[in-house]
């Protein structure tokens, strides 16, 4: 099973794509990137990548192959990804399907404005993005990576390295679940 990593075509922050994807690759988790279009994309600090899917390609084909969507945060995010219909409705889908939807930095407000957020904890990175959370109705929480419910969320390139811990860790299992010594799994 493979990571989703959407990307805005240009203004990425470099250190939440390039983070995440060393994490990837050092715990052998396999990735695509898809944005708006094909092509190479380049970060606000100068580092590219390249892109050889779009949003739609993947609505077309399909997510099957994929536990987890990741949605990269930056400058571009505000301006191409915040109200990209096709990357709003991978969102939903990926989502409807209990697969994993993470965001980091600006980009959890796709995820809000997705839906799916509406009465539950997030975070992201301070400033106006705040107000546009609480637009969506999700309950802002002033801590570096937030998840639960498969939504993992971030607030800036200073956490991607625990951002992108969270994600392997679903693909290994749930890291939700916490064991308790009591029986059926509730302490005593």
């Amino acid at each position: 099973m493979k990571v989703l990593i959407a990307i805005p075509p240009e203004k990425f922050r470099d250190e939440e794509l390039l983070i995440p994807v060393k994490k990837f690759q050092e715990a052998g988790v396999t990735y695509e990137l898809a944005s708006t279009h094909v092509g190479v994309v380049m970060g606000v600090l100068g580092k590219k990548a390249k892109v050889n899917r779009t949003f739609e390609d993947v609505l077309l084909s399909g997510i099957d192959d994929y536990y987890a969507l990741m949605i990269v945060g930056g400058p571009g995010t505000q301006v191409h990804l915040w109200n990209n219909r096709h990357l709003i409705e991978l969102v939903t889908i990926f989502n409807t399907r209990q697969k994993v939807v993470a965001a980091i930095d600006n980009a959890p407000i796709v995820i809000a404005k997705a839906g799916i957020l509406k009465k539950k904890i997030a975070t992201v990175a301070p400033g106006l993005t705040v107000r546009e959370m609480m637009k969506e109705d999700a309950i802002i929480q002033n801590k570096p990576v937030v998840y639960k419910d498969r939504i993992v969320t971030a607030m800036g390139f200073e956490a991607a390295e625990e951002f992108a811990s969270i994600i392997i860790k679903y693909e290994k299992g749930n890291p939700e679940f916490v064991p308790t010594s009591g029986k059926a799994g509730f302490a005593f």
